[in-house]
């Protein structure tokens, strides 16, 4: 890291060539084994198409190590268009109680190094919300760090050189500012509005003045606490928003399953009781949506086979239980579709998932597959809206993973709180409980190649509706 910073800010030549985008860490636990996961650049439906990274954004650039914590935004169709990066909150709190010339230029360094970070994901499709200090951004070398798809809000933009400001915008980079008085503030791309202790309403009510007085000017907010929040944003019209996603407001209310979620549930029982494949193939059979979509996946290029797949019996015996067992679980997420932000947390589940399968790899868990399958099952509350444990009544899965999922204790129980400090953005709790999985940086590499498969898995399980379904 230390080599990137001296490059960052301009006492080092960068290096010719780019590494692999694939953390070291990554590949070595074996979640990137296979190069048709990798993820796509086409853009997010759920982006604006202006903001949207450009070619430019391919150009060959050093992969910066892995930095500073992600965190989802949302876009207006409800689902990940992009990612807010932001520095550790322990080193934040740090940087805060100094006030001296060392801390300033601290805080710069690690500002810099979040810019760096964005690259990759813009090159990948993803917009990148980062926040940086004009003295930060007006420097040569952190400035050839922007790309196109880089929203970098500005708290001070009025100080910024109006040469950088031309250079950035014409990389392809948005720049915003902050909250405060529209009429006052600079020339800006974007404004960025923070939850904060005065509640919705009064975000809602800074988001009315901008409106009124700067019509055309994309609203952002960040830091929402709960999904309901989220979604309360994305109805107001907001551009992207960016909070938790895997808390929603009061206690699910119990409510029956779907047919479609029964049916899956039922599949999936079948894998668990080990009954043989050829009525694991009848059952799929008996529903047409369901062979579909089957069909749909095993020839999706996500999978990399080489030879079409033409019948569910031949898509049963190519695939095997494993991962049968993995294609419906995703479906099971797939089938709760009725919340306005359904596709971001479905996604965040794919992520997580796929993060506890990486985890349990590294660490030699005989059944990586089992933590895969907790991971989506974690967030399932959130997405059907009933209780946790009524969600996974119907299924049938080992007492370790119930143990976790209710309870958080057991064997598995580490796996899971890891991921949820991650996603909470807990530096502490994951510094306390990282080391047993190889330390932060490892944890954190697998946590970016998750969200950059997700990409890929989210559009091979969305629902389609099928014009014909081959049946045998």
């Amino acid at each position: 890291m230390a080599g990137w910073l001296a490059r960052l800010m301009g006492r080092a030549p960068a290096p010719a060539a780019a590494v692999a985008a694939v953390p070291t860490a990554a590949r070595a636990a074996g979640v990137a084994a296979n190069p048709s996961a990798a993820p796509s650049a086409a853009p997010s439906a759920a982006a604006p198409a202006q903001w949207m990274p450009t070619t430019a954004a391919a150009a060959a650039a050093p992969q910066p190590p892995t930095f500073g914590v992600r965190r989802p935004l949302v876009g207006s169709k409800g689902g990940v268009a992009g990612f807010e990066l932001l520095l550790p909150p322990a080193l934040e709190l740090r940087l805060a109680q100094r006030a001296d010339a060392a801390a300033a230029q601290a805080r710069a360094a690690n500002q810099a190094l979040l810019l760096a970070a964005a690259a990759p994901l813009c090159r990948a499709g993803r917009l990148v919300l980062v926040t940086l200090g004009a003295a930060a951004l007006a420097r040569p070398g952190v400035a050839q760090q922007a790309c196109s798809g880089t929203l970098v809000c500005v708290p001070d933009l009025a100080q910024l050189p109006a040469p950088a400001a031309a250079a950035l915008r014409a990389r392809g980079v948005r720049l915003g500012v902050t909250d405060g008085p529209p009429a006052a503030a600079p020339v800006a791309d974007f404004v960025l509005l923070q939850a904060a202790t005065g509640g919705l309403d009064t975000l809602l009510l800074s988001a009315q003045h901008w409106r009124e007085q700067r019509a055309p000017l994309p609203l952002l907010a960040t830091g929402l606490q709960q999904l309901d929040d989220v979604e309360r944003m994305l109805r107001a019209g907001f551009t992207l928003v960016g909070g938790v996603l895997d808390r929603h407001q009061g206690p699910a209310v119990p409510r029956p399953l779907s047919a479609a979620a029964h049916r899956i549930c039922q599949l999936m029982n079948h894998l668990a009781l080990d009954h043989d494949t050829q009525t694991v193939a009848d059952a799929v059979r008996g529903d047409v949506a369901l062979s579909y979509r089957l069909l749909r996946y095993a020839n999706s290029p996500a999978l990399g086979l080489r030879h079409s797949v033409e019948s569910v019996d031949a898509a049963v015996a190519l695939l095997g239980r494993q991962e049968l067992q993995r294609w419906l679980s995703v479906l099971l997420l797939s089938v709760a579709d009725s919340r306005q932000a359904s596709r971001a947390v479905q996604e965040m589940a794919l992520a997580r998932g796929r993060l506890l399968e990486g985890l349990a790899t590294l660490r030699g868990h005989p059944a990586p597959q089992t933590l895969f399958t907790m991971g989506l099952m974690s967030m399932l509350e959130v997405l059907l809206q009933l209780p946790l444990a009524d969600a996974m009544a119907p299924l049938r899965l080992p007492e370790a993973v119930v143990q976790a999922l209710l309870q958080r204790r057991g064997p598995l129980a580490d796996y899971l709180v890891l991921a949820e400090a991650l996603d909470a953005a807990d530096s502490a709790s994951i510094d306390l409980r990282a080391d047993a999985f190889g330390g932060v940086e490892t944890v954190q590499a697998l946590a970016d190649e998750a969200w950059m498969w997700a990409v890929d898995m989210a559009v091979s399980a969305a629902p389609e509706r099928p014009a014909a379904a081959t049946a045998r």
